[in-house]
């Protein structure tokens, strides 16, 4: 809701701007005019172990046309829908940093964009044979998704019955909401055994309630790991090696 309720705020400031400058004989000679476009983001994902907040660099990388003269825009950084922070660009750089409190918005998908853009360019004006400057207002929808993770950990343990090994694995991932490790359900982790210096699979599997067993068999002495993938929300881990 914050999010729609700050875009009406801006969007109701240019439409009062377009009008003074109706009002003023200065509206643009085209009204969809876009003198710069922001072509991509660049913004690096975090893995975070504490639930401070965090300052995010992020750069745009622009495309001007060539009566650009210069331009503002203030960009939104959403998670789940909802504006959690916005940088401002000027005339083509960003010039502060996104302020991010996982502990806050929790882990998972961000997102950089869209950008309410601000801009002026040059216009020919044939009755007074010099150039104007116009200007122009409209939302820029490029974006770029980056991800805040916990950081997980993992362990395994093995216990021998004659032939028969059972491993038992546990998984952990920091939620900064909670302020601690939790429980961690990790999807398609796998047990592993070493195979010469190779680790094979010997089965994938899914945690409930932050564990997973594993009977093999197995009359030699192996050493075995747990794996488990980088999800959106959870960094990858791999457990220490255990051998029975």
């Amino acid at each position: 809701m914050q999010v729609f309720t700050l875009r009406r705020v801006r969007n109701a400031v240019v439409t009062l701007v377009a009008a003074g400058a109706l009002a003023l004989g200065t509206v643009p000679a085209q009204a969809s005019e876009r003198p710069i476009d922001i072509t991509d983001y660049s913004v690096s994902s975090i893995t975070v172990a504490d639930s401070n907040c965090r300052n995010l660099t992020v750069k745009a990388s622009t495309k001007v046309k060539g009566d650009y003269e210069d331009a503002s825009a203030y960009i939104d950084v959403t998670r789940n829908g909802g504006l959690v922070a916005g940088v401002s660009l000027e005339n083509r750089k960003i010039a502060d940093r996104a302020f991010i409190c996982p502990s806050l918005y929790g882990l998972g998908a961000y997102k950089v964009g869209p950008a309410d853009v601000s801009a002026t360019y040059s216009s020919w004006n044939s009755y007074w044979d010099d150039y104007d400057t116009e200007y122009t207002y409209y939302t820029d929808r490029t974006s770029k998704t980056f991800y805040v993770r916990g950081k997980a950990k993992s362990s395994v343990s093995a216990k021998r019955s004659g032939r028969k090994v059972t491993l038992t694995a546990k998984a952990q991932v920091y939620s900064p909401e909670k302020y601690r490790y939790a429980q961690y359900n990790a999807k398609n982790a796998k047990f592993q055994v070493k195979s010469g210096s190779k680790w094979k699979t010997l089965k994938t599997v899914n945690l409930k309630k932050g564990t997973a067993k594993l009977t093999v068999t197995q009359s030699k002495k192996k050493t075995y790991r747990l794996s488990v993938p980088t999800a959106s929300w959870a960094s990858a881990t791999n457990s220490y090696s255990v051998t029975k």
